[in-house]
């Protein structure tokens, strides 16, 4: 059904009656598309009638069962779209007078489904989305750019919005009255860029608010008054805020500020709430996340101990024993879902085994996987067309090979090829559905398997003048799937993995070897790779043109050792880096630019970072160090989350497994599971249902 010709500016997802998962992507060609995430391909004609870019979207299910899209744009409007039919519903909702830049949506105490809109011009507006018709006038008050909303139900029932603006203001927003709740809530003495709501044990309903000016705030949403003086602690610049509920029941704030540090507030005392911990003893190898059925969000850590760990993130705490079986260091892990649901890790050893593990038991699945004759350096996990799950091995033994992770069996003979250790490894999807693996190896070249037959597709990929090292892949706006390699050489290469051959000239700007490589896509379609190397910078290409977007991102003092991208609710994605001067830093790949101070803590190399998605719908950052200590970060609101984490030893790698409640794998000499539902941060919503991916 084609592309988009401009710029994706907004994408949400949605769950048709006929159970398709799709995806609504909003573009600056003025049009909406949708898109089914299971067979990848377009969904109907595109969603035509905006006359201006389209840069919000947000989807609901209205009370006669139809899924709908809501879309806000340049021009002025918002439209409603039925994402089944793929016909608008009723005319454009008019009244904006200025682009409307953030959407959310929300269902009041009546049953109505309503939309929330927010605006350069000012104003936040409401919408009934079963008839169309705006609910009440314009709420007006703020005197600059509506930015942020988000929405909460007050003990008497009544559902609310709360609005921040650049005009240092808070407000609040009776949904059913369409009314404002109470006078501004003033206090803040420069714009108010962090909002987070809170219940706190007596019931009382409260926003914690954070500004530029240094203070922050609470306020009894109820009584619309102040509660309390302002918390302050020789704070300069207050960039961040969140609240969470701590699995004893207290509800904290946790601030940032522009001295690097980071403070828990007790809401209910108003004292800080005591301090970071610290326990790991030696390197965490390799990390990955995922979420057991019954909600928990786990990290599952490998490392020099030779021994294998679960963590619950709710409490910083150990699931069950030591995952105890390899008898050296644990290089790599990953996660994975089979067949039947359970949620598992593997996990590839200098011990030449590999091995399978149910994160929920807490016990080895099987026998080891045996036939690498020496240590296995990268595992990657894939499903395969007939519904197989996989994981694929590389080794210093020069091999790689393929495991039906059901039944713990080999599956063909081992792939061979590659005349020295295999250190790298990706899987993808090709446009014509076979499933393949990128490998990367210190013989300096790069080769593609068909996992499904077996065999090398086309010629080793041959350019690299060094070991490669790193390897991501990614699909193009035009639809090419590419991967993406790093090398010693200090370049990095792109290659269409369809016509197995490469894409463009290598680009080059760093100055020492590439560690590291991850990819993403950004709000406005673009495909990206983020780079880090040894040379302390960090890079960001725009993998279509092939060009360098902004300056190299520098504030690391030393070598940049691990990448992980992600996208954060209210639509920015984001690169989180971690180096040898053990600090973690986020970057705005749009905008090429630091996002807030650097998250310190850490007092070794920051070897391994992993993004995960709570069940809260906090995004955050899971790093290990050489400190041996495993921290977790919010990094919307640029704090840190709970305790630090004690695992084995010190760290070097981490994945994520993004199913239902989420979870976390450390490496180091043993494996480790952990937990990231560490506390029920409820943080503000800002724009609505916007996903990056």
């Amino acid at each position: 059904m084609g592309r988009h010709t401009g710029r994706i500016a907004a994408v949400a997802t949605a769950v048709l009656p006929d159970g398709r998962v799709v995806a609504v992507t909003a573009g600056h060609d003025r049009v909406v598309r949708v898109w089914d995430l299971t067979v990848g391909a377009a969904v109907g004609d595109p969603l035509a009638g905006h006359t201006d870019a389209v840069v919000a979207v947000a989807t609901a299910v209205l009370p006669d069962g139809r899924v709908v899209a809501v879309t806000g744009s340049y021009d002025h409007t918002v439209r409603l779209w039925d994402l089944t039919t793929g016909d608008p519903i009723g005319d454009p909702l008019t009244g904006h007078t200025d682009a409307v830049v953030a959407v959310a949506t929300a269902v009041l105490p009546d049953g109505r489904v309503v939309a929330v809109t927010g605006s350069y011009d000012h104003t936040v507006r409401l919408w009934d989305l079963t008839t169309g018709d705006p609910i009440g006038d314009p709420l007006t008050g703020h005197t600059d750019a509506v930015v942020a909303v988000a929405t909460a139900v007050l003990p008497e029932g009544r559902v609310v919005a709360v609005s921040g603006s650049a005009d240092a203001m808070v407000r609040m927003w009776d949904l059913s009255a369409v009314a404002p709740v109470g006078d501004p809530i003033a206090g803040h003495a420069s714009t108010v860029n962090a909002v987070a709501t809170a219940v706190l044990p007596d019931g009382r309903v409260v926003a914690v608010t954070g500004s530029f000016h240094g203070s922050v705030r609470m306020w009894d949403l109820s009584a619309v008054t102040p509660i309390g003086e302002p918390f302050t602690d020789d704070i300069i610049w207050v960039n961040a805020v969140a609240t969470a509920v701590l699995p004893d029941g207290r509800v904290v704030a946790v601030t940032s500020n522009w001295h690097d540090t980071v403070r828990m507030w007790d809401l209910v005392t108003a004292t800080p709430v005591g301090d970071l911990l610290t326990g790991h003893t030696s390197t965490v190898e390799t990390v990955a996340t995922a979420v057991l059925p019954d909600g928990r969000v786990v990290a599952v850590t490998g490392g020099l101990d030779a021994t294998v760990r679960v963590c619950d993130l709710a409490n910083a705490s150990p699931v069950g024993d030591l995952l105890t079986g390899h008898t050296s260091t644990v290089e790599t892990v990953a996660t994975a879902v089979l067949p039947d649901g359970r949620v598992v890790a593997v996990t590839g050893s200098d011990d030449h085994t590999v091995r399978l593990w149910d994160l929920t038991t807490g016990v080895p699945i099987g026998e080891p996987f045996t036939g690498h004759v020496d240590k296995i350096r990268a595992v990657a996990t894939a499903v395969l067309p007939d519904g197989r799950v996989v994981v694929v091995t590389g080794s210093d033994d020069h091999t790689v090979r393929l495991w039906d992770l059901t039944t713990g069996v080999p599956i063909g003979e081992p792939f061979t090829g590659h005349t020295d250790a295999v250190v790298a490894v990706a899987t993808a999807v090709l446009p014509d559905g076979r499933v393949v693996v990128v490998t990367g190896s210190d013989d300096h070249t790069v080769r593609v398997w068909d996992l499904g037959s077996g065999v090398p597709i086309g010629e080793p990929f041959t350019g690299h003048a060094h070991q490669v090292v790193a390897v991501a892949t990614a699909i193009l706006p035009d639809g090419r799937v590419v991967a993406v390699t790093g090398s010693w050489d200090a370049t990095v290469r792109v290659w269409d993995l369809t016509s197995a051959s490469p894409v463009g000239e290598p680009f080059t700007g760093h100055t020492a070897m590439v560690e590291a490589i991850a990819t993403a896509v950004l709000p406005d379609g673009r495909v990206v790779a983020v780079t880090a190397s040894t040379d302390a910078t960090v890079r960001v290409w725009d993998l279509s043109t092939a060009t360098l977007i902004g300056d190299p991102l520098i504030g690391h003092a030393y070598i940049v050792s691990a990448v992980a991208t992600g996208g954060l609710p209210d639509g920015r994605v984001v690169a989180v880096t971690g180096g040898a001067d053990a600090t973690v830093r986020v970057w705005d790949l749009a905008s090429a630019s630091p996002v807030g101070e650097p998250f310190t803590g850490h007092t070794g190399m920051v070897g391994a970072i992993a993004i995960a998605v709570l069940p809260d719908g906090r995004v955050v950052a899971v790093t290990a160090s050489t400190d041996a200590t495993v921290r977790v970060w919010d990094i919307a609101v640029g704090t840190s989350v709970g305790h630090a984490l004690c695992v084995v030893d010190p760290a070097c790698a981490l994945a994520w497994e993004p199913s239902e409640g989420g979870a976390l794998i450390f490496a180091g000499p043993g494996l480790a599971r952990l937990t990231l539902s560490l506390a029920e941060t409820r943080p503000a919503v800002a724009g609505g249902e916007v996903v990056a991916s």
